[in-house]
């Protein structure tokens, strides 16, 4: 649980994905600070979420990742402070300047993201709208770095982070973050039995563009990725069936590998 409770796990599965799009998309070159940048800045995203999730919702009875950051909250508060103007002096100085236009897009979704955690309810059990934009700050953001290396307007730069497959792995991160919510709280107005439908129809849509998209798609790097995010819907949806028999830490656990054993068929098949 160490990478969990410490809001490493999502700066693993980020960077890993990093060069999943990487090959996806042809960037023969990835600059070697983007990886610790992307990390660096997902990092002080989900450290801060969880920070405020405590800071808002103080009668609430946290799982072990965010007991862990409410008892250590000055660290992780410097931490996030030192991390911060790194990832800023980073940014601006090293990186190509088209990177930090592109990083525009996710930076506005993460800003769009915290406001409505301060306006969500604190009994609101499952918000859809927090969890969307999460999905897709967390996908524009490994998207960014690379577009940025493209040599692209800032609009092309855009344009690229709302192409099929960036489009197609957010959905699959929103779902990834649903799935925590459904599989530990569950919903406020759903039974047992409607909250696995709520999984498994965005999940078989997923995987019916997936299959759409890659039989479009005339790119040889192309249908490894869409076979992946097939085999993350896949084991979701076991996972999904077999949640009742699982504890809530390897829940948890669960969704983050589900995307590191995807990226790891990626290559595996490439």
């Amino acid at each position: 649980m160490y990478p969990n409770v410490l809001s490493l796990d999502a700066p693993i599965v980020a960077i890993v994905w990093l060069y999943v799009f990487a090959k996806t998309w042809d960037v023969n070159y990835v600059e070697p600070l983007l990886p610790w940048v992307l990390g660096l800045f997902v990092w002080i995203v989900y450290a801060t979420d969880r920070l405020l999730d405590c800071k808002l919702k103080p009668d609430t009875s946290f799982p072990l990742r965010h007991q862990f950051h409410q008892n250590h909250a000055k660290k992780f508060i410097i931490a996030i402070i030192v991390a911060s103007i790194v990832t800023i002096v980073l940014s601006l100085n090293f990186l190509q300047w088209s990177i930090v236009q592109a990083a525009m897009l996710p930076l506005a979704a993460t800003i769009g993201f915290f406001v409505l955690s301060f306006f969500t309810s604190s009994q609101q059990r499952v918000s859809y709208s927090k969890n969307l934009l999460a999905g897709y700050a967390f996908a524009w953001g490994i998207g960014a770095g690379l577009v940025g290396l493209l040599g692209l307007s800032m609009i092309s730069n855009w344009m690229r982070l709302l192409s099929a497959e960036m489009m197609v792995f957010g959905l699959l991160c929103m779902i990834n973050i649903t799935a925590v919510d459904l599989w530990i709280k569950g919903s406020d107005e759903l039974d047992e039995e409607a909250d696995e439908w709520v999984l498994t129809m965005p999940l078989m849509a997923l995987a019916f563009f997936s299959i759409l998209l890659m039989r479009a798609s005339d790119k040889e790097q192309t249908a490894p990725f869409y076979i992946s995010i097939l085999i993350a819907a896949a084991l979701m949806y076991v996972i999904n069936r077999m949640r009742r028999q699982l504890s809530a830490n390897l829940l948890r656990m669960s969704a983050d590998l589900i995307l590191l054993v995807a990226a790891l068929f990626y290559f595996l098949i490439l």
